[in-house]
């Protein structure tokens, strides 16, 4: 009984580590956090089925509620044996599901996997020139939003994640 979490990265299934598809075309069935991915079309079909949560998305209005029910879902799989669980980017940046997941396994004493991918902090750096180690600051742009006083140093870069709305920008906006 093992829970594997696999990172689809950024989007292009070129993108997709070979340890990754590896899990992917072996496993029986795989949880999608969702199939809105430009990559999942492009997975192995040959005898793995996939299940996303996109319609926990439409019917639950709060995400905390989807993550639980998510969260909820994929232990229950992980229970009853080996379970796969694949998310975009890589599974520890910005998928507090998989924290959650984590979180729960290791009370139940479920071994966890991680098949690590490419994050959306990779190609921003690409695309803005910047070494990450010259003092990049990576922030939850949703948790920024809602401080009174952000703790960003503004001598050095930061990149705000979860910034996936135009409410949540406005919100960020006016913080800063």
């Amino acid at each position: 009984m093992t829970l594997t979490i696999v990172g689809l990265g950024p989007g292009e299934i070129d993108d997709l580590s070979r340890r990754a598809w590896r899990v992917l075309k072996a496993a029986k069935t795989v949880y999608l956090r969702t199939s809105r991915h430009n990559c999942v079309p492009c997975l192995p079909q040959d005898s793995t089925t996939y299940q996303s949560f996109d319609h926990l998305y439409e019917s639950i209005d709060r995400f905390e509620d989807v993550y639980k029910a998510i969260v909820e879902q994929v232990m229950t799989a992980a229970r009853a044996g080996d379970a796969v669980y694949a998310v975009p980017g890589d599974p520890l940046v910005g998928e507090s599901t998989v924290t959650a997941l984590m979180k729960a396994a290791k009370a139940e004493s479920i071994p966890v996997e991680i098949v690590s991918g490419i994050s959306f902090v990779e190609p921003t750096l690409a695309l803005i020139g910047i070494d990450a180690l010259d003092g990049l600051q990576v922030l939850d742009g949703i948790t920024v939003a809602r401080m009174y006083h952000p703790p960003i140093n503004p001598d050095f870069p930061a990149l705000l994640g979860q910034v996936y709305s135009r409410q949540v920008a406005s919100d960020l906006k006016l913080t800063l």
